[in-house]
């Protein structure tokens, strides 16, 4: 029995030693093989990356060197005088140095025997350009373009490298200097690997070109201990990395080949390269070591325990086993409950979705019978059809949304918005049933609050909506009151309190519990006729959370109830409703609205997007206006210099030279006294007006532009037809008007294919209003989009691939822009990600999720030719 009682005590400890032991000999090796590719993958990545960018830097003076040998070869076998290519030579030295760093010196060569230099050099006597090395070297090279092997400068004490170009005569050369230092901070800065090891630029010969320690710069690497021999293995390898035997060391060198003439070189010692890997590896075999000392220390406790106390743990395994037992039915009992709720809340998102889409085409169908019988008992049931539907959809919405609640999907959207649109949408939807029931309907708007405020106006009106929907359900005498009161306002923002309250049945103290439970509706005997979910309330209060606010409840049954909150808002433009102009805002309608002319007016349109510049023609051209463009900030100063307007709208965001610096130099000009100067954004951020304005524009418009937005700008600033811009209509004159129409065409049509994008996903309602309600005019820059989408693909790739972010900003805001106006509402969203990244230089972000960015757009792309039969 003794025995038997050892056996079963160390036969455990043994297996387990021998299975630590396996597991911690296969996790060190797999560690290690991880980590010394790792590391290898860094250096590699380090190397490659330095080598880029020095031949990005080299390319450009190879650029300037080979333009300028082109010319002059041109101008010799034109006969041109040695004098008027001298004069051509400083010209394009001058013209360098501005687009050029500092370390650029000059152009100069040698043509027909005599010496030209482009910063005036005279020689010395004796100087004899056919005998210095550029000259020489180029000869050589036979026409190619090559680097000549650097020196100091007696003068700077700098090391200047010459690229140098023999012309096609055979006889003359034309060279360019750069001076060392930009090429030496890039080995300073990068020749190392986590702080270890040290890098140097070297010559085929070994003269070292740069070095980390600048005091070996024009030095022979050949004279180092083995250096003849690395210099070699350079040689032979190119690319890549190799191990060797360096200043009595076993090293690892990185190298990469420059242009065929030197080489990027990193050497690291190879135990500093590799000392944290043996460092983990120790560490985790002393881990072991310790775990295994622990495990048998407490195994020998536990034994002995069990030794002394067989029937008590007995016992105790046996009351542990049945509370273990009850715990899992009741795990299992939660996780049944948990999966049958997602699996209902799927259900319910899934069958919303699949009701809506017959129940949209019911509806269409329906509004076409309404439009066109003329038969009264037909259309007596197509209203009640109509009727049906639409709570119907008001019921699937109420599920869609608390789906999306319940999954963690609702996100809020904020963006610019009229504080009295919004109220006037809400209460205009609600104002019929109250009218229906005869209910007094009340909205009190306190007119010190901000008429333009910045939020996510979509889910703060439905909010707003539900509870007036709710109060006029339950309200059968008496009224409905909406109240917005400015509780506090800062600089930046404004509290307000928002307050609905009615003459109804209330609330029993009681149901005040069961209030906010989803599905569930009070006082079920007296409201058993009242349509909904009992789905309402919940939504608002998750949506109120959402916000950062609470819905509070005041309720005395058969009185009445107030439902309050208090919201949060940015604020958009500080002028107050009470100083605002009044607006009705209604959907755009081409046959009914007639919009003010300015038929006098002139007005430059600057964008260098061709759409945006479609888009914003067609828009002005309903105001009467047929405007001038331009596509770039130079040909606006150009258009500018040439004709007075009396407008401009200038876009921010363009490539060589943007708004700002456009607006700028018109200003220096004193172009920009007498005229209009508007800033055009896609950044509608709060505090983005006050920018432009201290910049000194006089007003700013949003991208895409809202044609409401539009109109009050023209009529706030330029004079209209039959008026002054302070008067009203002229006496005894009407406020002559225009009427626009879309053309009644089969291109100019909705043929279905708004309903084929709004079914993928696309916003076709918001879409058309930045068309002017125009489905031809939204086929039309559909088509634009996607003509453009393999160029505008192309040029974003260019700028990654280049490293060029400044780029990469400014194509990707075009895109932004364009496709929230075409209603692609989620790649206008991945586009301001990418943007804000770009601003921040997060080169990471950006290639993380570029490839998404373009699968994206392509899939839309698809889309739309689909919709539009392109394919």
């Amino acid at each position: 029995m003794k025995r038997r009682g050892k056996l079963s005590l160390v036969l455990p400890l043994v297996t387990t030693f021998i299975l630590i032991t396996l597991v911690v000999i296969y996790t060190s090796r797999l560690f290690y093989r991880i980590s010394v590719s790792n590391i290898y993958e860094v250096g590699e990545d380090k190397i490659s990356g330095i080598a880029a960018e020095l031949e990005n830097y080299l390319d450009t003076a190879k650029s300037v060197l080979w333009v300028t040998a082109d010319t002059v070869d041109h101008m010799i076998q034109k006969g041109v005088s040695n004098e008027d290519i001298l004069d051509y030579i400083l010209s394009e030295t001058q013209n360098q140095k501005v687009q050029f760093d500092e370390n650029y010196t000059g152009l100069y060569g040698c043509v027909r025997g005599e010496y030209l230099d482009g910063l005036g050099w005279e020689p010395p006597e004796g100087y004899v350009a056919t005998e210095r090395d550029w000259y020489k070297i180029a000869k050589a090279a036979g026409g190619d373009l090559v680097i000549v092997p650097p020196y100091i400068d007696a003068q700077t004490g700098s090391m200047v490298i010459s690229i140098t170009k023999l012309l096609s005569g055979g006889s003359d050369v034309i060279s360019f200097d750069v001076i060392t230092n930009h090429i030496q901070s890039i080995i300073e800065k990068d020749s190392n690997i986590k702080g270890k090891g040290y890098g140097f630029i070297v010559d085929k010969n070994g003269l070292i070109i740069a070095h980390s320690d600048k005091t070996k710069n024009g030095t022979d690497y050949n004279e180092n201990a083995g250096g003849s021999e690395l210099i070699n293995d350079l040689d032979d390898i190119e690319d890549g990395y190799f191990e060797t035997k360096t200043d009595g060391k076993d090293c690892v060198v990185f190298t990469s080949d420059i242009m065929d003439q030197w080489s990027v070189v990193l050497i690291v010692d190879k135990q500093d390269l590799f000392a944290d890997v043996y460092k983990q590896q120790v560490m985790n075999i002393s881990l072991f070591v310790v775990v295994f000392i622990l495990l048998v220390l407490f195994y020998y406790i536990a034994y002995r325990n069990e030794q002394k106390t067989s029937r008590e743990t007995e016992e105790l395994r046996l009351r542990e086993h049945q509370n273990e037992y009850a715990a899992e039915l009741l795990r299992l009992e939660k996780s049944a409950a948990d999966s049958a709720n997602a699996a209902k809340g799927r259900f319910l998102a899934q069958m919303s979705h699949e009701i809506r889409t017959p129940m949209n085409a019911v509806l269409g169908m329906n509004e076409m019978i309404l439009r066109e019988s003329n038969e009264q008992n037909v259309l007596e049931y197509s209203e009640n059809i109509q009727i049906a539907g639409k709570t119907l959809l008001s019921i699937i919405n109420s599920i869609l949304d608390f789906s999306k609640i319940e999954d963690g999907k609702m996100e809020i959207m904020p963006e610019n918005y009229r504080t009295m649109q919004l109220v006037g949408n809400v209460s205009n939807s609600v104002a019929e049933r109250a009218k229906a029931k005869g209910l007094e309907m009340t909205v009190d708007v306190d007119k010190n609050i901000p008429c333009m405020l910045y939020g996510d106006d979509v889910r703060l009106g439905q909010v707003i909506m539900n509870l007036l929907t709710n109060a006029v359900k339950y309200t059968e005498n008496g009224s409905v009151t909406l109240e917005m009161k400015l509780k506090e306002m800062k600089e930046e923002e404004v509290i307000i309190s928002v307050r609905v309250s009615d003459t109804g049945i209330g609330i029993r103290k009681e149901d005040m519990q069961k209030l906010f439970e989803s599905f569930t509706r009070l006082d079920e005997m007296h409201n058993r006729n009242i349509e909904g979910t009992g789905l309402g309330m919940t939504i608002v209060t998750r949506l109120l959370a959402l916000m950062d606010s609470e819905l509070k409840v005041e309720s005395e049954y058969g009185k009445g109830s107030v439902f309050s909150f208090d919201i949060k808002q940015q604020i958009a433009d500080r002028t107050t409703i009470a100083l605002e102009p009044e607006k009705h805002p209604e959907a755009v309608d081409l046959k009914k609205n007639k919009k003010k002319q300015f038929r006098s007016s002139t007005v430059l349109v600057t964008d260098d997007n061709e759409m945006n510049r479609k888009v914003s023609k067609n828009l002005l051209k309903l105001f009467g206006i047929v405007p001038d463009m331009a596509a770039s900030g130079r040909e606006t100063i150009e258009k500018m210099r040439a004709k007075k307007y009396d407008m401009v709208l200038l876009d921010h965001m363009m490539p060589e030279m943007d708004g700002i610096e456009t607006f700028r130099h018109l200003k220096a000009e004193g172009l920009t006294e007498g005229k209009v100067m508007v800033a055009l954004t896609a950044n509608a951020v709060v505090g983005a007006r006050n920018e432009y304005i201290k910049e000194g524009f006089d007003e700013y418009l949003s991208k895409p532009i809202g044609l409401d937005s539009l109109e009050e700008i023209l009529a706030r600033y330029l004079k209209e037809d039959g008026q002054s811009k302070t008067d009203g209509p002229a006496q005894g004159e009407d406020d002559e008007v225009m009427e626009f129409y879309p053309e009644e065409t089969e291109e100019g049509m909705d043929d279905g294919f708004t309903e084929k994008l709004s079914r993928s996903g696309f916003d076709t309602k918001s879409a058309l209003s930045y068309f002017a309600g125009d489905a031809g005019f939204y086929r039309d820059m559909l088509k634009d989009y996607v003509n453009v989408s393999d160029e505008r693909i192309k040029e974003l790739s260019d700028a990654l691939e280049a490293g060029n972010i400044h780029d990469y900003e400014i194509h990707v805001h075009a895109l932004k822009s364009i496709s929230k106006s075409v209603g692609a509402n989620d790649l206008y969203e991945l586009a301001l990600s990418l943007e804000q990244a770009a601003k921040k230089d997060d080169r990471e972000y950006i290639s993380g999720r570029h490839k998404e960015f373009i699968e994206l757009l392509m899939d839309r792309v698809a889309i739309i030719k689909n919709a539009l039969g392109l394919v």
